[in-house]
């Protein structure tokens, strides 16, 4: 061990974490330890109170966490090792002198510690966050840590709220709420111990009210007009079955109450233990808000005050409890959910050894397929297609297809566009197998997100739902059917529909839906301020109604296709087009004022857009063989 300490002095330079003398040892000390195993060290981190913005001066030793690249004779014979570990403590207690280094292989870390959420291993995959930690770090781990949500599990929770749940019972935090949990579970076993199936919640509320009831954390409350129970801030209908509420109380017993003799048995708090736990809740918060965790943490200068006791019980337990609820409530809102990519996790292994996974033969349309022209960065890609696999795993369902709408299909998107991506879904057959599936949801809307590489606008549209949009000549639907910009599409439902598109069309309907288009836009660039965006979105429905007013079917999203097929004057056409290339690297909002020869054309197209197309009959169609071929291949493909 070198003479430096990694005590106070060695952590007071803002621009270096550590002493540079205890860096050099600590890097050499861990390549070292694993060039004695045949393995090669490819990320090393400082961690613990270091990486979390905790550290307390004079006591907080040297926590470093790494993951080595076993060989691969050493993982053909069985012989490579899950962990190593040094440690200038060995054999007693460690102080603020010492240094603690640990290293996972990195297969073992990918495919057993981040699936099971073990919250070290989590740390470790969003440390990069904290440059200045960073020791050590081969570019072959990027595309694992610029994907975290493909190798954790929120879904089912498996993250760092069971570590915080675990910790603050460990160490006797119950406080009222959990009182109050407790008094009706025992009133329960008590009064309804086995219910029968018809017995219903409401039939015991008003005994339950008078032995638990406390003005706060258990009272009675209505839901339209039907007696309710609020119990620890949840609302139970008084019409569910006794056995559902047998449930939901047990299960909330599981996870919040603490037994009397554990609290009992705490012979005194173990404040860093619970900082522990408040720190797990916090992190799992931000990544329910923002799909990362960023350290050092927001919360650090709370954490410390748990940390050194500076706060009661009753106090920190109240700041577990709330941020549990607020948990809670993420869950039902929140887009970024993970879900365990084994797949992924074993292609970004084999790769790290040079090594390609031989794919299974696969439709071409099972893969993201953009036109000629199109194109869409990785990182954005990859947050798509995260948040579609999120969406599937978290709903249960199966989406068929997905592609861009918008301005960027269109291929006129600027700087400051987002990205509008429309999905199709299907849910299992089951769901469909009910007295009024017409009172189900048939939307799902991810919601708004702001990304480092865009604002994503993600929703869709369950297939029965589309179905029928399809055959009232929906002109939303018919203009995702030729997106140049597909992220996904799965079996051949939406080919189908594809080359069914020109018999459902109506004419008269996409005519004057192009038309309300129009006229709003029209509206906002004479009333406002004219930009060049207003400009393009009163031009566009110009262009599609007189391709349908030529008989030329179904406009196509693509803008420069419609142009192309209903303008003749090349000259004008290459003026529209350099006004694009404008539009693409400038503020869209930008005040514009076209030329007289643009004008001209729209006041040609305006003067046409007065008289809609004659109606036209339709061929029949079986859109119940496409719904039944595609439940068929979705309980297929399972």
């Amino acid at each position: 061990m070198p003479s430096v300490s990694p005590c106070s002095p060695n952590f007071s330079s803002k621009n270096n974490v550590i002493a540079p003398g205890l860096k050099d040892f600590i890097i050499d000390k861990a390549r070292s330890l694993c060039a004695e195993n045949e393995a090669k060290l490819v990320y090393l981190t400082l961690y613990g109170s270091t990486l979390y913005g905790t550290r307390v001066p004079g006591k907080s030793d040297v926590d470093v966490r790494g993951l080595f690249l076993p060989s691969a004779e050493s993982l053909i014979l069985e012989e490579a090792p899950k962990s190593l570990r040094f440690s200038t403590g060995e054999g007693g207690k460690n102080t603020c002198e010492d240094v603690d280094i640990d290293l996972w292989s990195l297969r073992y870390w990918l495919s057993k510690l981040l699936p099971a959420g073990d919250t070290g291993a989590l740390d470790v995959l969003f440390s990069p966050s904290r440059k200045a930690c960073t020791l050590c770090r081969d570019a072959m781990l990027d595309p694992i840590f610029s994907a975290p949500l493909r190798f954790i599990d929120t879904v089912h929770g498996r993250t760092y709220v069971e570590y915080s749940v675990k910790q603050a019972k460990k160490y006797g935090i119950k406080g009222s709420r959990l009182g109050a949990l407790r008094a009706v579970a025992a009133f329960l076993r008590e009064r309804c111990p086995h219910p029968g199936p018809q017995e219903r919640f409401s039939d015991y509320l008003q005994a339950l009210i008078e032995t638990c009831g406390d003005g706060r954390f258990c009272t009675q409350q209505e839901i339209n007009g039907r007696p309710a129970l609020r119990l620890c801030g949840k609302l139970y209908d008084g019409t569910i079955r006794m056995t559902e509420f047998l449930h939901r109380i047990e299960t909330a017993v599981e996870r919040f109450g603490v037994r009397a003799q554990e609290a009992e048995q705490n012979q005194g708090l173990d404040f860093k233990a619970l900082s522990h736990a408040l720190r797990a809740i916090m992190q799992m918060e931000e990544l329910l808000t923002t799909g990362n965790v960023r350290f050092p943490l927001k919360g650090r200068q709370e954490l410390i005050a748990v940390k050194e006791g500076r706060l009661t019980r009753d106090e920190i337990e109240t700041r577990i409890l709330k941020r549990l609820e607020a948990v809670d409530a993420l869950y039902e809102t929140t887009p970024f959910h993970g879900v365990p990519d084994a797949e992924f996790a074993r292609s970004c292994l084999l790769s790290c050894y040079g090594m390609r996974r031989r794919a299974a033969p696969a439709s071409p349309h099972d893969k993201s397929v953009f036109a000629e022209g199109f194109d869409v960065g990785e990182s954005t890609l990859e947050a798509i297609q995260l948040r579609l696999d999120a969406a599937e795993a978290r709903h249960e369902v199966r989406i068929l297809y997905a592609c861009e709408s918008g301005s960027r299909g269109w291929n006129f998107a600027s700087q400051d566009s987002d990205f509008d991506v429309r999905f199709i879904y299907l849910h299992r057959r089951d769901w469909y197998l009910c007295v009024a599936p017409g009172e189900k949801p048939d939307t799902l809307d991810l919601g708004l997100e702001n990304t480092p590489v865009g604002e994503l606008d993600i929703n869709g549209w369950e297939l029965r739902k589309a179905l029928k949009l399809f055959h009232r000549s929906n002109v939303s639907l018919l203009e995702w059917l030729s997106s140049p910009l597909v992220y996904r599409e799965k079996g051949s439902t939406i080919q189908q529909l594809r080359e069914l598109a020109r018999n459902c069309f109506i004419p008269t309907a996409a005519w004057h839906h192009y038309r309300g288009l129009m006229k709003r836009s029209r509206a906002r660039y004479e009333t406002d301020s004219p930009s060049i965006k207003t400009w393009f979105y009163t031009f566009r429905p110009l262009l599609c109604m007189r391709w349908i007013k030529l008989g030329l079917g179904v406009p196509p999203m693509r803008f420069d296709r419609v142009m192309e097929g209903v303008l003749a004057d090349r000259a004008l056409k290459d003026e529209i087009y350099d006004l694009i290339r404008m539009k693409r690297c400038r503020n869209e909002w930008e005040h514009f004022t076209a030329s007289p020869s643009l004008e001209r054309c729209m006041n040609d197209l305006l003067r046409e857009s007065v008289e809609p197309p004659a109606p036209v009959g339709r061929k029949k169609m079986d859109l119940d063989a496409i719904f039944r071929d595609a439940l068929d291949f979705a309980r297929g493909e399972k």
